[in-house]
Protein backbone atom coordinates (compact mmCIF):
# COMPACT_ATOMS: atom_id res chain seq x y z
CA UNK A 1 0.00 0.00 0.00
CA UNK A 2 1.68 3.16 -1.11
CA UNK A 3 -0.17 5.92 -0.32
CA UNK A 4 0.51 10.05 -1.86
CA UNK A 5 0.04 12.07 0.73
CA UNK A 6 -1.00 15.20 0.04
CA UNK A 7 0.15 18.09 2.59
CA UNK A 8 -1.49 21.88 1.83
CA UNK A 9 0.07 24.46 3.48
CA UNK A 10 0.07 27.97 3.55
CA UNK A 11 3.02 29.00 1.55
CA UNK A 12 2.83 25.80 -0.67
CA UNK A 13 1.41 21.98 -1.50
CA UNK A 14 3.77 19.37 -1.17
CA UNK A 15 2.85 15.55 -2.36
CA UNK A 16 4.79 12.66 -0.42
CA UNK A 17 4.48 9.26 -1.90
CA UNK A 18 4.92 6.73 0.90
CA UNK A 19 5.13 2.88 1.77
CA UNK A 20 3.03 1.94 4.46
CA UNK A 21 6.30 1.68 6.78
CA UNK A 22 7.12 5.63 6.35
CA UNK A 23 9.71 5.06 3.41
CA UNK A 24 9.72 7.94 1.07
CA UNK A 25 9.46 7.11 -2.59
CA UNK A 26 8.86 10.18 -4.27
CA UNK A 27 7.92 14.42 -3.58
CA UNK A 28 7.31 17.31 -5.24
CA UNK A 29 6.62 20.52 -3.73
CA UNK A 30 4.99 23.22 -5.24
CA UNK A 31 5.28 27.24 -3.56
CA UNK A 32 2.49 29.57 -3.71
CA UNK A 33 1.86 32.69 -2.15
CA UNK A 34 -1.66 34.16 -0.97
CA UNK A 35 -1.92 38.22 -1.74
CA UNK A 36 -1.52 40.54 0.98
CA UNK A 37 -3.94 43.75 1.05
CA UNK A 38 -3.10 46.85 2.97
CA UNK A 39 -6.81 46.70 4.10
CA UNK A 40 -6.36 43.31 6.01
CA UNK A 41 -7.43 41.24 2.60
CA UNK A 42 -5.64 38.06 2.38
CA UNK A 43 -6.65 36.33 -0.49
CA UNK A 44 -5.76 33.40 -3.25
CA UNK A 45 -6.56 32.55 -6.71
CA UNK A 46 -8.31 28.90 -6.46
CA UNK A 47 -6.04 27.96 -9.62
CA UNK A 48 -3.09 28.09 -7.08
CA UNK A 49 -4.74 24.94 -5.38
CA UNK A 50 -5.93 22.89 -8.57
CA UNK A 51 -2.48 23.76 -11.00
CA UNK A 52 -0.21 22.18 -7.95
CA UNK A 53 -2.82 19.26 -7.29
CA UNK A 54 -2.23 18.24 -10.84
CA UNK A 55 1.40 19.26 -10.79
CA UNK A 56 2.02 16.86 -8.07
CA UNK A 57 -0.13 13.91 -9.04
CA UNK A 58 1.37 13.80 -12.34
CA UNK A 59 5.00 13.97 -10.91
CA UNK A 60 4.35 11.54 -8.35
CA UNK A 61 3.06 9.06 -10.89
CA UNK A 62 6.42 9.31 -13.69
CA UNK A 63 8.67 9.44 -10.28
CA UNK A 64 6.64 5.89 -9.35
CA UNK A 65 6.77 4.67 -12.49
CA UNK A 66 10.65 5.33 -12.75
CA UNK A 67 11.11 3.67 -9.45
CA UNK A 68 8.46 0.58 -10.88
CA UNK A 69 6.01 0.96 -7.85
CA UNK A 70 2.26 1.77 -7.56
CA UNK A 71 -0.20 4.90 -6.12
CA UNK A 72 -2.66 2.57 -4.24
CA UNK A 73 -4.43 5.29 -2.36
CA UNK A 74 -4.26 9.81 -1.72
CA UNK A 75 -4.39 11.17 1.77
CA UNK A 76 -5.22 15.06 1.94
CA UNK A 77 -4.11 17.01 5.01
CA UNK A 78 -4.41 20.82 5.01
CA UNK A 79 -4.55 24.12 6.68
CA UNK A 80 -8.63 24.64 8.16
CA UNK A 81 -10.36 27.70 7.73
CA UNK A 82 -10.01 28.98 4.05
CA UNK A 83 -13.00 29.22 2.22
CA UNK A 84 -14.04 29.65 -1.78
CA UNK A 85 -17.52 29.51 -3.13
CA UNK A 86 -18.11 27.51 -6.14
CA UNK A 87 -20.99 27.05 -8.76
CA UNK A 88 -22.99 23.34 -9.39
CA UNK A 89 -19.63 22.64 -11.28
CA UNK A 90 -17.23 23.10 -8.74
CA UNK A 91 -16.42 26.27 -10.24
CA UNK A 92 -14.85 28.99 -7.86
CA UNK A 93 -17.07 31.86 -7.87
CA UNK A 94 -13.93 34.25 -6.33
CA UNK A 95 -10.33 34.19 -5.17
CA UNK A 96 -10.13 32.01 -1.73
CA UNK A 97 -11.14 34.25 1.16
CA UNK A 98 -7.85 32.99 3.29
CA UNK A 99 -7.98 32.43 7.43
CA UNK A 100 -6.00 34.83 7.74
CA UNK A 101 -8.29 37.30 6.22
CA UNK A 102 -9.98 39.83 9.05
CA UNK A 103 -13.32 40.97 6.85
CA UNK A 104 -15.27 38.88 9.30
CA UNK A 105 -14.10 40.80 12.34
CA UNK A 106 -17.49 42.76 12.29
CA UNK A 107 -19.41 39.70 12.28
CA UNK A 108 -17.17 38.77 15.13
CA UNK A 109 -17.99 41.40 16.96
CA UNK A 110 -21.85 41.41 16.47
CA UNK A 111 -21.78 37.60 17.49
CA UNK A 112 -19.79 38.43 20.90
CA UNK A 113 -22.86 38.66 22.76
CA UNK A 114 -23.75 34.94 21.79
CA UNK A 115 -20.02 33.78 22.95
CA UNK A 116 -21.22 31.50 25.79
CA UNK A 117 -23.57 29.51 23.66
CA UNK A 118 -20.99 29.22 20.47
CA UNK A 119 -18.59 27.87 22.83
CA UNK A 120 -20.85 25.69 24.70
CA UNK A 121 -21.87 24.12 21.00
CA UNK A 122 -19.20 24.49 19.24
CA UNK A 123 -15.82 24.40 21.62
CA UNK A 124 -13.79 28.28 20.44
CA UNK A 125 -15.13 31.63 21.76
CA UNK A 126 -16.05 33.71 18.20
CA UNK A 127 -13.28 34.79 16.44
CA UNK A 128 -12.02 35.69 13.14
CA UNK A 129 -9.82 32.67 12.22
CA UNK A 130 -12.79 29.69 12.07
CA UNK A 131 -14.36 29.64 8.72
CA UNK A 132 -18.10 30.34 9.79
CA UNK A 133 -18.37 33.80 9.97
CA UNK A 134 -16.05 33.91 6.65
CA UNK A 135 -18.84 32.36 5.42
CA UNK A 136 -21.49 35.03 6.64
CA UNK A 137 -19.27 37.45 5.44
CA UNK A 138 -19.73 35.90 1.94
CA UNK A 139 -23.29 35.70 2.30
CA UNK A 140 -23.70 39.22 3.11
CA UNK A 141 -21.33 41.06 0.56
CA UNK A 142 -20.75 38.87 -2.44
CA UNK A 143 -24.73 38.78 -3.62
CA UNK A 144 -23.18 37.69 -7.51
CA UNK A 145 -21.15 35.18 -6.13
CA UNK A 146 -24.51 34.06 -3.98
CA UNK A 147 -26.31 33.89 -7.53
CA UNK A 148 -24.71 31.09 -8.48
CA UNK A 149 -23.41 29.98 -5.66
CA UNK A 150 -24.12 25.94 -4.81
CA UNK A 151 -21.72 25.31 -2.05
CA UNK A 152 -18.92 26.78 0.17
CA UNK A 153 -15.73 24.51 0.71
CA UNK A 154 -12.49 24.80 2.15
CA UNK A 155 -9.15 23.93 0.32
CA UNK A 156 -9.13 20.06 1.22
CA UNK A 157 -12.75 20.21 0.35
CA UNK A 158 -11.93 21.88 -2.99
CA UNK A 159 -9.14 19.92 -3.70
CA UNK A 160 -10.86 16.60 -3.03
CA UNK A 161 -13.94 17.39 -4.80
CA UNK A 162 -11.55 18.00 -7.93
CA UNK A 163 -10.07 14.34 -7.47
CA UNK A 164 -13.62 12.83 -6.86
CA UNK A 165 -16.38 14.58 -7.47
CA UNK A 166 -17.54 14.34 -3.96
CA UNK A 167 -18.21 16.97 -1.14
CA UNK A 168 -17.29 15.74 1.84
CA UNK A 169 -15.55 16.84 4.59
CA UNK A 170 -14.42 15.33 8.29
CA UNK A 171 -14.99 16.66 11.75
CA UNK A 172 -11.53 18.12 12.07
CA UNK A 173 -12.09 20.84 9.96
CA UNK A 174 -15.91 21.23 10.64
CA UNK A 175 -14.92 21.65 14.47
CA UNK A 176 -13.22 24.77 13.22
CA UNK A 177 -16.09 26.56 11.91
CA UNK A 178 -18.27 26.94 15.16
CA UNK A 179 -20.99 25.85 13.06
CA UNK A 180 -20.80 21.56 13.93
CA UNK A 181 -21.75 20.80 17.57
CA UNK A 182 -18.85 19.41 19.24
CA UNK A 183 -20.35 16.33 21.16
CA UNK A 184 -22.67 15.30 18.56
CA UNK A 185 -20.11 16.10 15.70
CA UNK A 186 -22.81 17.25 13.20
CA UNK A 187 -23.55 20.58 11.95
CA UNK A 188 -25.88 22.36 14.53
CA UNK A 189 -29.18 24.24 12.89
CA UNK A 190 -29.18 26.55 15.94
CA UNK A 191 -25.02 27.37 15.20
CA UNK A 192 -26.24 27.37 10.91
CA UNK A 193 -28.85 29.77 12.00
CA UNK A 194 -27.35 31.87 14.25
CA UNK A 195 -24.33 32.44 11.66
CA UNK A 196 -26.97 32.88 8.93
CA UNK A 197 -24.69 29.75 6.75
CA UNK A 198 -27.97 27.72 5.28
CA UNK A 199 -26.60 23.64 5.96
CA UNK A 200 -27.22 22.81 2.24
CA UNK A 201 -24.30 24.62 1.21
CA UNK A 202 -22.01 22.61 3.70
CA UNK A 203 -20.39 18.73 2.50
CA UNK A 204 -21.13 16.07 4.82
CA UNK A 205 -19.04 15.56 7.73
CA UNK A 206 -17.46 12.07 8.20
CA UNK A 207 -14.33 10.70 10.51
CA UNK A 208 -10.81 11.40 9.57
CA UNK A 209 -9.09 8.37 8.29
CA UNK A 210 -12.79 7.72 6.07
CA UNK A 211 -12.61 7.23 2.64
CA UNK A 212 -14.59 10.66 1.03
CA UNK A 213 -14.38 9.40 -2.97
CA UNK A 214 -12.22 7.39 -5.63
CA UNK A 215 -10.01 9.02 -8.21
CA UNK A 216 -12.54 10.01 -11.16
CA UNK A 217 -11.55 9.23 -14.94
CA UNK A 218 -11.15 12.72 -15.78
CA UNK A 219 -8.90 13.18 -13.02
CA UNK A 220 -7.18 9.90 -14.12
CA UNK A 221 -6.81 11.07 -17.56
CA UNK A 222 -5.67 14.16 -16.69
CA UNK A 223 -2.67 13.38 -14.08
CA UNK A 224 -2.24 9.34 -14.31
CA UNK A 225 -3.70 8.90 -10.76
CA UNK A 226 -5.36 5.40 -11.17
CA UNK A 227 -8.68 5.89 -11.23
CA UNK A 228 -10.93 4.01 -8.72
CA UNK A 229 -7.81 4.89 -6.00
CA UNK A 230 -9.41 6.22 -2.53
CA UNK A 231 -9.00 9.85 -1.71
CA UNK A 232 -8.90 9.61 2.27
CA UNK A 233 -9.68 13.06 4.55
CA UNK A 234 -6.86 12.63 6.84
CA UNK A 235 -7.89 15.55 8.98
CA UNK A 236 -6.68 19.07 9.32
CA UNK A 237 -2.93 20.27 9.30
CA UNK A 238 -2.40 20.52 12.63
CA UNK A 239 -4.32 17.42 13.75
CA UNK A 240 -2.34 15.17 11.85
CA UNK A 241 1.07 16.96 13.17
CA UNK A 242 0.24 16.01 16.66
CA UNK A 243 -0.55 12.10 15.68
CA UNK A 244 2.59 12.48 13.53
CA UNK A 245 4.66 13.64 16.55
CA UNK A 246 3.00 11.02 18.74
CA UNK A 247 1.19 13.83 20.56
CA UNK A 248 -2.26 11.59 20.55
CA UNK A 249 -2.12 10.91 24.12
CA UNK A 250 -2.48 13.05 26.71
CA UNK A 251 0.44 14.69 28.77
CA UNK A 252 2.19 15.10 25.43
CA UNK A 253 2.09 18.95 23.40
CA UNK A 254 2.68 18.79 19.80
CA UNK A 255 4.21 22.54 19.07
CA UNK A 256 3.77 23.66 15.47
CA UNK A 257 5.80 26.86 14.77
CA UNK A 258 4.86 27.61 11.41
CA UNK A 259 3.32 30.73 9.96
CA UNK A 260 1.75 30.63 13.02
CA UNK A 261 1.91 29.09 16.26
CA UNK A 262 -0.34 26.05 17.00
CA UNK A 263 -0.02 24.28 20.76
CA UNK A 264 -2.05 21.02 20.58
CA UNK A 265 -2.66 18.06 23.00
CA UNK A 266 -5.18 14.92 22.97
CA UNK A 267 -7.98 14.63 25.28
CA UNK A 268 -10.08 11.53 25.76
CA UNK A 269 -13.58 13.79 25.33
CA UNK A 270 -14.84 16.92 26.08
CA UNK A 271 -14.38 18.25 29.20
CA UNK A 272 -17.19 18.62 31.39
CA UNK A 273 -16.22 22.70 31.85
CA UNK A 274 -13.67 23.86 29.22
CA UNK A 275 -12.08 26.71 29.70
CA UNK A 276 -13.46 29.28 27.30
CA UNK A 277 -9.94 30.98 26.66
CA UNK A 278 -9.27 27.66 25.00
CA UNK A 279 -9.59 25.71 21.60
CA UNK A 280 -11.70 22.23 21.59
CA UNK A 281 -11.43 20.07 18.53
CA UNK A 282 -11.80 16.90 17.27
CA UNK A 283 -8.81 14.89 16.30
CA UNK A 284 -7.49 13.34 13.37
CA UNK A 285 -7.83 10.41 15.61
CA UNK A 286 -11.37 8.55 15.18
CA UNK A 287 -13.86 9.64 18.12
CA UNK A 288 -11.49 11.67 19.91
CA UNK A 289 -10.00 15.10 20.81
CA UNK A 290 -8.02 18.06 21.03
CA UNK A 291 -7.57 21.32 23.22
CA UNK A 292 -5.76 23.81 21.01
CA UNK A 293 -4.61 27.28 21.26
CA UNK A 294 -3.29 29.54 18.65
CA UNK A 295 -0.26 32.31 18.16
CA UNK A 296 -1.11 33.67 15.10
CA UNK A 297 2.25 34.96 13.86
CA UNK A 298 5.51 32.95 14.40
CA UNK A 299 7.32 32.82 11.17
CA UNK A 300 5.62 35.14 9.56
CA UNK A 301 6.84 37.59 12.05
CA UNK A 302 10.25 36.07 12.00
CA UNK A 303 10.52 36.67 8.14
CA UNK A 304 9.01 40.05 8.37
CA UNK A 305 12.11 41.09 10.28
CA UNK A 306 14.31 39.43 8.34
CA UNK A 307 13.20 40.79 5.15
CA UNK A 308 13.27 44.59 6.39
CA UNK A 309 16.31 44.32 9.04
CA UNK A 310 18.73 42.13 7.33
CA UNK A 311 20.02 42.56 3.55
CA UNK A 312 18.58 39.71 1.33
CA UNK A 313 21.20 37.39 0.14
CA UNK A 314 20.18 36.69 -4.13
CA UNK A 315 17.12 37.59 -3.25
CA UNK A 316 16.11 35.79 -0.23
CA UNK A 317 15.86 36.26 3.67
CA UNK A 318 20.09 35.62 4.75
CA UNK A 319 18.95 32.80 7.94
CA UNK A 320 22.43 31.89 8.60
CA UNK A 321 23.03 36.04 9.17
CA UNK A 322 20.51 35.76 11.68
CA UNK A 323 21.45 32.53 13.44
CA UNK A 324 25.03 33.72 13.70
CA UNK A 325 23.88 36.78 15.60
CA UNK A 326 21.57 34.51 18.23
CA UNK A 327 24.48 32.39 18.67
CA UNK A 328 26.29 35.17 19.84
CA UNK A 329 23.56 36.28 21.84
CA UNK A 330 23.38 32.22 23.41
CA UNK A 331 22.43 32.18 27.79
CA UNK A 332 21.23 35.91 27.26
CA UNK A 333 17.86 37.59 27.59
CA UNK A 334 17.62 39.99 25.19
CA UNK A 335 16.60 43.32 26.84
CA UNK A 336 13.95 44.26 24.22
CA UNK A 337 10.65 43.77 25.33
CA UNK A 338 8.46 42.53 22.24
CA UNK A 339 4.53 41.97 22.02
CA UNK A 340 4.31 39.89 18.69
CA UNK A 341 0.80 40.95 17.71
CA UNK A 342 0.96 41.25 13.94
CA UNK A 343 -2.40 40.45 13.18
CA UNK A 344 -3.88 40.71 16.44
CA UNK A 345 -4.00 38.42 19.31
CA UNK A 346 -5.32 34.61 19.52
CA UNK A 347 -5.93 32.73 22.46
CA UNK A 348 -5.94 33.47 25.58
CA UNK A 349 -8.61 36.55 24.72
CA UNK A 350 -9.03 36.74 20.83
CA UNK A 351 -8.06 40.44 20.49
CA UNK A 352 -8.34 41.42 16.95
CA UNK A 353 -7.36 45.30 17.48
CA UNK A 354 -4.24 43.95 19.46
CA UNK A 355 -0.53 45.15 17.22
CA UNK A 356 2.98 44.28 17.90
CA UNK A 357 5.25 46.28 19.86
CA UNK A 358 8.59 46.99 20.70
CA UNK A 359 9.86 47.99 23.93
CA UNK A 360 12.95 48.43 26.19
CA UNK A 361 14.92 49.87 23.16
CA UNK A 362 17.83 51.79 23.81
CA UNK A 363 21.05 53.19 21.88
CA UNK A 364 23.24 49.52 23.25
CA UNK A 365 20.28 47.58 21.31
CA UNK A 366 21.79 46.32 18.48
CA UNK A 367 19.92 44.18 15.07
CA UNK A 368 20.38 40.69 17.23
CA UNK A 369 18.96 42.05 20.44
CA UNK A 370 15.72 42.95 18.87
CA UNK A 371 15.58 40.05 16.33
CA UNK A 372 16.15 37.84 19.43
CA UNK A 373 13.73 39.90 21.60
CA UNK A 374 11.03 39.14 18.86
CA UNK A 375 11.68 35.95 19.05
CA UNK A 376 11.14 35.78 22.70
CA UNK A 377 8.11 37.62 22.38
CA UNK A 378 6.56 35.13 20.16
CA UNK A 379 7.75 32.18 22.34
CA UNK A 380 6.65 33.88 25.64
CA UNK A 381 3.18 34.49 23.70
CA UNK A 382 3.19 30.64 23.33
CA UNK A 383 4.59 29.86 27.04
CA UNK A 384 1.31 31.99 27.98
CA UNK A 385 -0.78 29.44 25.99
CA UNK A 386 0.75 26.08 27.36
CA UNK A 387 0.02 27.27 31.08
CA UNK A 388 -3.13 26.94 30.05
CA UNK A 389 -3.59 23.16 29.07
CA UNK A 390 -2.50 22.53 32.95
CA UNK A 391 -5.94 22.02 34.14
CA UNK A 392 -6.96 19.08 31.37
CA UNK A 393 -3.51 17.46 31.23
CA UNK A 394 0.17 18.15 32.46
CA UNK A 395 2.55 18.56 30.11
CA UNK A 396 5.76 16.97 30.54
CA UNK A 397 7.18 16.89 27.35
CA UNK A 398 6.32 19.15 23.54
CA UNK A 399 7.62 17.69 20.28
CA UNK A 400 8.39 21.10 18.24
CA UNK A 401 8.60 21.19 14.58
CA UNK A 402 7.64 23.96 11.87
CA UNK A 403 9.48 27.10 10.18
CA UNK A 404 11.00 28.19 13.47
CA UNK A 405 12.33 25.06 14.47
CA UNK A 406 15.25 24.50 11.78
CA UNK A 407 17.69 26.20 14.07
CA UNK A 408 19.36 24.85 17.37
CA UNK A 409 19.86 28.64 18.65
CA UNK A 410 15.91 29.17 18.40
CA UNK A 411 15.32 25.62 19.86
CA UNK A 412 17.12 26.39 22.76
CA UNK A 413 15.89 29.79 23.15
CA UNK A 414 12.17 27.75 23.01
CA UNK A 415 13.41 25.26 25.78
CA UNK A 416 14.49 27.99 27.74
CA UNK A 417 10.78 30.30 27.80
CA UNK A 418 8.85 27.42 28.13
CA UNK A 419 11.16 25.00 31.03
CA UNK A 420 10.23 21.83 29.55
CA UNK A 421 12.12 19.18 27.61
CA UNK A 422 11.47 19.66 23.81
CA UNK A 423 12.15 17.35 20.94
CA UNK A 424 12.66 17.75 17.34
CA UNK A 425 13.00 14.68 15.21
CA UNK A 426 15.32 14.60 12.27
CA UNK A 427 12.63 13.80 9.40
CA UNK A 428 10.24 16.85 10.25
CA UNK A 429 7.40 15.87 8.14
CA UNK A 430 5.35 15.42 11.06
CA UNK A 431 2.07 16.22 9.36
CA UNK A 432 2.39 14.18 6.82
CA UNK A 433 3.31 11.29 8.55
CA UNK A 434 0.45 11.95 10.81
CA UNK A 435 -1.73 12.17 7.58
CA UNK A 436 0.09 8.50 6.69
CA UNK A 437 -0.95 7.28 10.06
CA UNK A 438 -4.57 8.13 9.88
CA UNK A 439 -4.46 7.21 6.93
CA UNK A 440 -3.69 3.46 7.34
CA UNK A 441 -5.20 3.29 10.22
CA UNK A 442 -8.33 4.34 8.68
CA UNK A 443 -7.79 1.68 5.48
CA UNK A 444 -7.26 -0.87 8.16
CA UNK A 445 -3.69 -1.53 7.18
CA UNK A 446 -3.06 -1.08 10.99
CA UNK A 447 -5.43 -2.15 13.51
CA UNK A 448 -4.53 0.42 15.99
CA UNK A 449 -2.62 4.19 15.75
CA UNK A 450 0.83 3.24 18.14
CA UNK A 451 0.95 0.01 15.56
CA UNK A 452 1.01 2.82 12.73
CA UNK A 453 3.23 4.87 14.62
CA UNK A 454 5.85 2.17 15.49
CA UNK A 455 5.65 1.19 11.85
CA UNK A 456 5.82 4.90 10.43
CA UNK A 457 8.06 6.64 13.37
CA UNK A 458 9.59 4.30 15.34
CA UNK A 459 13.37 4.27 13.50
CA UNK A 460 13.00 8.37 13.25
CA UNK A 461 16.02 9.97 15.33
CA UNK A 462 15.46 13.29 17.07
CA UNK A 463 17.51 15.68 19.09
CA UNK A 464 16.63 16.66 22.57
CA UNK A 465 16.71 20.24 24.36
CA UNK A 466 16.94 20.93 27.94
CA UNK A 467 15.80 24.11 29.93
CA UNK A 468 18.46 26.16 31.57
CA UNK A 469 16.67 27.23 34.37
CA UNK A 470 18.44 30.02 35.29
CA UNK A 471 17.53 31.31 31.86
CA UNK A 472 13.70 29.65 32.29
CA UNK A 473 13.60 31.95 35.63
CA UNK A 474 14.21 34.86 33.82
CA UNK A 475 12.11 34.32 31.27
CA UNK A 476 9.02 33.96 33.52
CA UNK A 477 9.63 37.38 34.65
CA UNK A 478 10.32 38.86 30.90
CA UNK A 479 6.51 37.30 30.71
CA UNK A 480 4.94 38.87 33.15
CA UNK A 481 6.38 42.37 32.09
CA UNK A 482 5.20 41.46 28.70
CA UNK A 483 1.74 40.23 29.77
CA UNK A 484 1.58 43.77 31.99
CA UNK A 485 2.14 45.58 28.65
CA UNK A 486 -0.33 44.18 27.17
CA UNK A 487 -2.59 44.68 30.06
CA UNK A 488 -1.82 48.54 30.14
CA UNK A 489 -2.17 49.33 25.84
CA UNK A 490 -5.42 47.33 26.08
CA UNK A 491 -7.47 47.84 29.43
CA UNK A 492 -7.67 44.48 30.30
Amino acid sequence: MNTLIVDIGTSSMRGILFTEQGERLASCQVLYEPVKYPDGRIEQAPGDFSGALREIASNTVDEAAKRNVSVDAVAVTAQRSSIIPVDRDGKPLMDTVMWQDRRNAGICMELEGKNDLIFERSGARINTVFSGSRMAWILRNCPKVCERLFKLVNIPEFVMHEMTGEYKTDVTYASRSHLMNLRTRQWDEEMLALFGVPGELLCEILEPGSVCGRVTRAFSEETGLPEGIPVITAGGDQQCAAVGQGAYQEGTLSLVAGTGGFLVTALDAVPERPDPQLIFNCSSVKGRYMVEANVLTCCSAFDWFGRNFYPLKEGKIDYGAINGELEELEGKVSSVLALPYFQGRSTPDWNPGAKAHFGDISLASGRGELVKGLLEGIFLEIRNNILLFWDYAGIRKAYISGGLTNSEAINQIQADVYGITLYHMEDSESTAFGALMAALTGLGVYGTLDEAFSAVRGGSGMKCYEPQRELFAEYEKKRERMNEMYKKLYGI
